[in-house]
């Protein structure tokens, strides 16, 4: 389970806005185009951010205990 500190919420935060700038971006993933890499390097930050987030706040948990 991941905590709920201070830097878990924040990172949680930072994720969840690069998947909003994703979702957001005039043009999406729809039409090909710059529009689409941008929201395309937007997720994967997004996602990449969330994963390693976990991760990390999963592993401080177990160093804690």
């Amino acid at each position: 389970m991941i905590p709920r500190s201070r830097e878990s919420i924040k990172d949680m935060a930072i994720a969840g806005a690069f998947i909003a700038i994703s979702l957001f971006v005039p043009g999406q993933s729809i039409i090909a185009g710059f529009s689409a890499n941008i929201s395309g390097i937007a997720l994967g930050i997004g996602l990449g951010w969330l994963i390693k987030s976990i991760i990390d706040h999963l592993q401080g948990v177990k160093r804690e205990a």
